[in-house]
């Protein structure tokens, strides 16, 4: 097999570098396959998969900047994925509920053998593996929803790539279609997220809804003025005028110890 013609392109992203070696390493019993690129965060491996477009990825779980089930929703498109956790057995019933091939660290060759050997054996990836993904993404909130720190920064696509956009930078937030419209002070951006979707992951003790369509940081409120049927018009400090519904005016009370 020595001439064998390389089939598979492949990106390996973990932490790890430990990690990464032990899958190289087992790898060279598989010729066909060509590791293209190596990552050791989670970002890097967004963009690496996005620029690259492999057929397999060794996907850690447990990554810096971006975890490895956050990544996937952001990709273009979903390559083969054989997800590497050292998580325990209660989080690893999330993968086979979902019928999602994964190894669990620390593995053996022989386990890593029986991975490749089920992925090799699938010509196109299954039509069924994008909604396994989204059931998984799930059950991995579910699992880690008693966990759940509040985000300081927010991912953005940008014309080269993602990048993290520091939401304390953030004034407002509002729904946009199927999107948010994220404003700073210089511009905004737009990501394909729901606005209650952003508002679970943001902390609510610096930003608030104040309407159906927005929410604000409260750090950026200059000041609150009566508009008509109890609601309000609030001007940001970069004098931008936002509509406070009367059905959100205890909430932003509560934050701003305003008595309005």
């Amino acid at each position: 097999m020595e001439n064998q013609e390389i089939q598979i392109r492949a990106i390996i992203a973990d932490d790890e570098s430990l990690s990464r070696d032990v899958i190289r390493n087992y790898l060279s019993a598989f010729p066909m396959v060509q590791v293209v690129a190596e990552c050791e965060d989670g970002l890097m491996a967004l963009n690496e998969i996005n620029r690259l477009k492999p057929d397999l990825v060794f996907l850690d779980i447990q990554m810096p900047e971006i975890d490895g089930i956050s990544l996937l929703g952001e990709l273009n498109a979903l390559p083969k994925i054989i997800f590497t956790t050292a998580y325990n057995q209660y989080a690893i019933k999330a993968f086979e509920l979902n019928a999602v091939d994964y190894l669990l660290k620390p593995f053996d060759r022989d386990r890593f053998s029986q991975s490749m050997t089920r992925v090799l054996s699938h010509g196109n990836i299954p039509s069924s593996m994008e909604q396994k993904i989204m059931h998984l993404q799930q059950s991995m909130n579910q699992l880690m929803v008693s966990e759940k720190k509040y985000s300081t920064r927010i991912l953005i696509k940008g014309k080269t790539g993602y990048s993290f956009l520091n939401l304390q930078d953030v004034l407002w937030i509002e729904a946009y279609s199927d999107y948010i419209k994220i404003h700073t002070k210089e511009k905004f951006y737009l990501k394909n997220l729901g606005l209650n979707e952003a508002e679970s992951r943001l902390n609510p003790e610096h930003f608030v809804r104040i309407h159906r369509s927005s929410i604000v940081n409260i750090s950026y409120i200059r000041e609150m003025k009566p508009f008509t049927n109890g609601e309000y018009i609030i001007s940001l400090t970069n004098g931008e005028k936002l509509k406070l519904s009367r059905s959100y005016k205890d909430k932003i009370v509560l934050l701003t110890d305003e008595s309005i």
